[in-house]
């Protein structure tokens, strides 16, 4: 008999506990320190007070201007007479007369309140009446644990029936090395041997080589500009040559018209050309008419005024109540827009309404009887159950009938209902 590969289940016991495993093993504990952190420099404040001046209160002074003044406009111009004007609103929108309109329909069963006192209390109290209960025991059991002497029966059949046998060491098989083969490895696969490719020639490609076109003849470098335009001899155009500059023989005369013309003569003090009866008294009027004022008379000139508007006087006439407009302008009767707003109102008509339909019409009421089997079980009726066929259906037959009659023949009372 083969021997079970059922491991027992009893623990194995013996030998001291050792709480060291691999990652104690592996993972020694090192002393820790702390991050480095590096502490900010604190805020040291400057020496000596702060200069306030910057280049904007240099640049930008203050400056001291007359308040702008105020503007003042026309008030609006108001129209003084009365404003007639009818807007489109109350000509489209008229307001209707409402008066024939019927109130709501008040019930003649109107809620009246009762006159009877309020008691306060609800039909809870009065349906409901408290009576004095038992309080009821608690289904709860106690959460006490259940003691007992006893000791502890742990024999189960599992450890019963299995007894413990001792297991042979498994048998290992032993894994084949692996050993090259000897001959050599022959290439020659299927494909190669059958197909051996199509016989003929290998198709020539068309495509052009990209080597440039070289020829070994020398460069013809003869155009037709070559050719049409050649190189003439040329001569270099005559010029003339100046006769260079010749120094004259002797000294230069320095003397010039100027000089010779204008001779130095010694100057006399200016004497003034007074009249010498400017210091003697006169008694003869003084003459101040000059060109000028002979000449260029003085017109008589009116600055312009500026144009003033005559005052207003206010009419002393009654009023009429005609203006211009209402003068000239005569008022037609105009029609207005036609709206094309649909009403909410309902389509009525006078006529009757014509409440006749096809059901109406084609289905006619008939009168339809009441099945008597209803009654049976009640007792109601007069019929009683005779049998049951092959389809189901119960047969029933009048009372005073006798039950004989249904293996000759079917008596035209007889009804039939299918079984439930």
């Amino acid at each position: 008999m083969r021997e079970p590969f059922k491991p027992s289940a009893e623990a194995l016991r013996g030998g001291q506990f050792e709480d060291k495993t691999t990652q104690r093993q592996d993972f020694i504990k090192h002393p820790l320190e702390k991050p480095f952190v590096r502490v900010p420099d604190q805020y040291r404040r400057p020496e000596g007070e702060m200069e306030g001046m910057t280049s904007y209160k240099k640049e930008f002074t203050e400056k001291y201007q007359a308040p702008a003044r105020a503007i003042k406009h026309d008030g609006q111009r108001l129209a003084q007479g009365r404003f007639e004007g009818e807007p489109t609103y109350k000509t489209d929108y008229r307001k209707w007369d409402m008066s024939g309109r019927v109130g709501p329909y008040v019930s003649q069963d109107a809620w009246q309140p009762p006159t009877n006192r309020f008691e306060g209390e609800s039909t809870m109290h009065h349906d409901f009446i408290k009576h004095d209960a038992r309080r009821r025991g608690m289904i709860k059991p106690p959460q006490a644990a259940q003691m007992s002497d006893s000791p502890f029966n742990d024999r189960t059949g599992y450890r019963d029936a299995y007894i413990k046998h001792t297991l042979e060491p498994k048998y290992v098989h032993p894994k084949e090395q692996y050993k090259g083969p000897g001959a050599p490895f022959e290439d020659m696969t299927t494909f190669k041997r059958d197909f051996k490719g199509n016989p003929g020639e290998i198709t020539r490609s068309f495509k052009p080589d990209n080597q440039a076109f070289s020829s070994g003849k020398p460069l013809e470098d003869v155009t037709t500009n070559r050719n049409d335009y050649r190189r003439w001899p040329m001569e270099r155009p005559y010029v003339h040559a100046h006769e260079q500059y010749k120094k004259p023989d002797g000294t230069m005369e320095m003397t010039t018209t100027h000089n010779s013309t204008y001779r130095e003569l010694p100057l006399d003090r200016v004497v003034a050309h007074r009249p010498s009866s400017a210091n003697k008294a006169r008694n003869a009027p003084f003459d101040g008419s000059t060109s000028y004022a002979n000449d260029y008379k003085k017109w008589e000139m009116n600055k312009n005024k500026p144009m003033m508007r005559d005052e207003y006087h206010p009419n002393t006439a009654p009023f009429e109540g005609l203006s211009t407009q209402k003068a000239h302008y005569i008022p037609h009767e105009l029609q207005p827009n036609r709206s094309f707003r649909p009403d909410n109102t309902a389509f009525q008509s006078g006529s009757k309404f014509e409440d006749g339909t096809m059901y109406r019409t084609d289905f006619t009421p008939k009168h339809v009887e009441v099945c008597p089997v209803l009654g049976i079980e009640k007792g109601q009726t007069q019929f009683q159950f005779v049998s049951t066929d092959q389809r189901g259906h119960k047969l029933y037959q009048p009372v005073f009938e006798s039950v004989q009659s249904l293996n000759g023949f079917q008596s035209p009372n007889r009804m039939q209902m299918t079984a439930a």
